[in-house]
């Protein structure tokens, strides 16, 4: 399961070390297939359908935590979407740190924000999750790293899963589609329904995908992929420190809530040139409606008091794409690499109303007004090159050119233009492997970018002047492979950041005059005894530091950055037969992280056990029962903390038991 090529991923490279590359070529659909061996020279997680299907995710982001070092913050507020915490980078899908793909369409908005929530576990066939900003193939929002899901395009049997659980929790969710000789067809509906923990928490969500590939010749593939996703919920809101001792249950208001609905669809054109060579073509976009209604406690408020807003996002986007695609070999020495390129356009409108403590969801007077146009053109190459037997270099590099209006229809109508951004990102790494493939080291070198992030969006049109957040990684590591049965894993990093953005409150703007440091070590061990017996352990350390940091007159210098706990550790122990009685017991380790830049508060470390017990029958065993127990011991502890004086809280599930009955046929 975990550390990419450390345990399954090492097990598959063995089974098919022997396997023609111009075979491997053939099944390349995305253009990050070519270079999926290049993860080799990074500590990338790759996991496979097997190692995600079969187990509750409280929201689909969940699976990032099946790597090591990374953690997940549940704000538990219904659609809206989940967090993740990865290389000392504590947003990084409510940020701009981290690029993520669904079947090669960005799921990041112009903030960075990333819905999660679109994607169907069931219907995975493979997800990439690409530490820190080493692999080409990505630029901007990949400088902490690049998460990547890919469905399945082909299906040898349907699947039924049909799961009920805690706070009147269900979903149903199929998978299938069938195949002829010119065609391969592919089809998945999920519907999901949960009242909630909290009080106000009912959530409503609906995601149907359709991919059919025509395979117009031997050496032409035409691809047509379309999804539709609906979601509803109430929100609870974040409880205050009073309120979540004596009542976790409770919601804050219940005006918080929200909608969203997205539309997408993609047109592939594969086209095999050569036994050696493929073109990959594609264009794709989506339109989306999004709304959220955020508001505090209004008990205390008069009714024409200001209580919270609603945020609007109206947005349209546009892609296209092409790239070249070698496997083969010079000078006898295999040779592997892409050259692409992407353009992207996207059409943001941004709209908010204050909401008044009297008037529940109804719209205040109006404060946001704005439309964004962006403009992105990346040109990218990257390759390997087998330059000994036991050495392997791996080469890469792109260029990204940004330029965008804004207009802000609350200043008149007045548009405001970018600065436009040209930026070169060289990438490199190596491995080495000796003793017949039992041992591998590897090491990185990557430079990455961050464009202005978050509410600070509106300072990349009206400030005249800034420069992108420069981004640095180091990385080296050994993968040791004692048996068939047993893989080891150990890395270490560092990742600089320079010209980070601190807002000057005199001038009103945004400075690159800061850095910070972030330094880590990863480990892993993955072993299978007995044919169906596994345990695997993980554990990630960072220590992420303020290196030149002054703010509001405060020098952060060698403080640690908020919102990133140190410490975190996973271990898991299964029993999978092919038929009759299994199991799973895994835990959950995590420090408490500081809540100030001063590092004066902090929350509170937390632990959970979960556990399952399923049982595989039928004539061809293909009906699994299974019972899931979330947070098995009933720890009471907080999925998100924030604030210092005055603490916010959403609260963690308590004990929680779903049962599932899973169809293959």
């Amino acid at each position: 399961m975990a550390n990419a090529y450390a345990n399954s991923e090492a097990t598959e490279r063995k089974k098919h070390e022997t396997t023609n590359d111009a075979a491997q070529l053939g099944d390349v659909v995305v253009r990050g297939e070519t270079t999926q061996k290049d993860l080799e020279t990074t500590s990338a997680t790759v996991l496979h359908h097997e190692d995600i299907t079969n187990r509750v995710f409280v929201t689909p982001l969940d699976i990032v935590t099946l790597s090591p070092g990374v953690s997940v913050i549940q704000y538990s507020q219904g659609g809206t979407a989940a967090n993740f915490i990865m290389r000392g980078f504590s947003g990084n899908s409510h940020g701009s740190n981290t690029a993520i793909f669904l079947d090669g369409i960005p799921l990041n908005e112009g903030d960075g924000y990333a819905d999660t929530n679109v994607i169907n576990p069931e219907e995975l066939q493979r997800v990439e999750l690409i530490k820190g900003p080493s692999s080409a193939l990505y630029g901007n929002y990949a400088s902490a790293g690049t998460l990547a899901f890919y469905t399945k395009k082909r299906v040898d049997q349907n699947q039924l899963k049909l799961q009920y659980g805690a706070h009147n929790t269900y979903e149903a969710n199929f998978v299938g589609g069938f195949s002829n000789e010119n065609w391969d067809h592919v089809y998945s509906i999920q519907t999901y329904h949960t009242d909630g923990y909290q009080d106000n928490s009912k959530w409503d969500r609906q995601n149907a995908a359709v991919r059919s590939t025509y395979h117009a010749t031997d050496t032409l593939d035409i691809r047509l992929s379309a999804r539709a996703f609906d979601s509803d919920w109430d929100a609870p809101g974040y409880l205050g420190e009073e309120d979540y001792k004596r009542d976790r249950t409770q919601a804050v208001s219940e005006t918080n809530g929200g909608r969203k609905s997205r539309q997408e669809a993609r047109l592939d054109l594969d086209y095999q040139i050569t036994p050696n060579a493929k073109i990959l073509f594609n264009t794709w976009g989506y339109s989306q409606e999004f709304s959220r209604w955020y508001a505090n406690d209004p008990s205390n408020l008069d009714d024409d008091e200001i209580v919270g807003n609603l945020r609007t996002f109206e947005r349209d986007v546009i892609g296209t794409g092409g790239s070249y695609n070698f496997a083969g070999s010079l000078a006898g020495r295999k040779l592997r690499f892409t050259v692409g390129t992407d353009y992207m356009f996207e059409d943001d409108d941004r709209n908010r109303w204050r909401l008044l403590a009297g008037t529940g969801r109804e719209k205040g007077p109006k404060f946001w007004d704005y439309n964004i146009e962006m403009h992105t053109f990346s040109l990218y190459t990257q390759g390997s090159y087998q330059i000994l037997e036991p050495l392997r270099v791996v080469l890469g590099g792109r260029y990204d050119h940004f330029q965008g209006d804004m207009t802000d229809y609350l200043d008149g109508g007045e548009t405001f233009s970018m600065e436009e951004q040209n930026i070169f990102s060289p990438k490199g790494g190596v491995v080495l492997t000796f003793l017949e493939n039992r041992l591998e080291l590897y090491g990185n070198y990557s430079e990455g970018f961050a464009l202005m992030p978050g509410f600070s969006e509106q300072a990349a049109f009206r400030q005249e002047d800034w420069d992108p957040q420069e981004r640095t990684q180091y990385e080296s590591g050994v993968r040791i492979f004692p048996s068939m049965d047993l893989a080891l894993g150990f890395n270490v990093y560092r990742l600089e950041t320079d010209k980070d953005y601190i807002l000057n409150r005199i001038t009103d703007e945004y400075e690159n005059v800061g850095s910070t440091t972030r330094d880590g070590v990863e480990i892993t061990l993955d072993y299978s005894a007995y044919d169906y017996g596994h345990l695997y352990l993980d554990y990630g350390y960072v220590d992420a530091t303020y290196d030149r940091f002054v703010s509001d007159g405060k020098d952060l210098s060698g403080k640690t950055l908020r919102s990133v706990p140190k410490n975190i550790f996973n271990a898991e122990i299964r029993y999978t037969p092919p038929r009759g009685f299994g199991g799973r017991l895994r835990y959950h380790y995590e420090d408490g992280y500081y809540l100030d830049d001063a590092n004066e508060h902090k929350s509170e470390s937390w632990e959970r056990v979960d556990a399952q017990v399923s049982y595989r029958f039928g004539q061809n065993a293909n009906y699994l029962a299974a019972l899931d127990i979330v947070n098995l011991l009933d720890k009471e502890y907080a999925d998100y903390t924030a604030g210092t004086t005055e603490r916010r809280y959403s609260p963690a599930l308590p004990l929680s038991l779903y049962a599932t009955l899973t169809v293959n046929f």
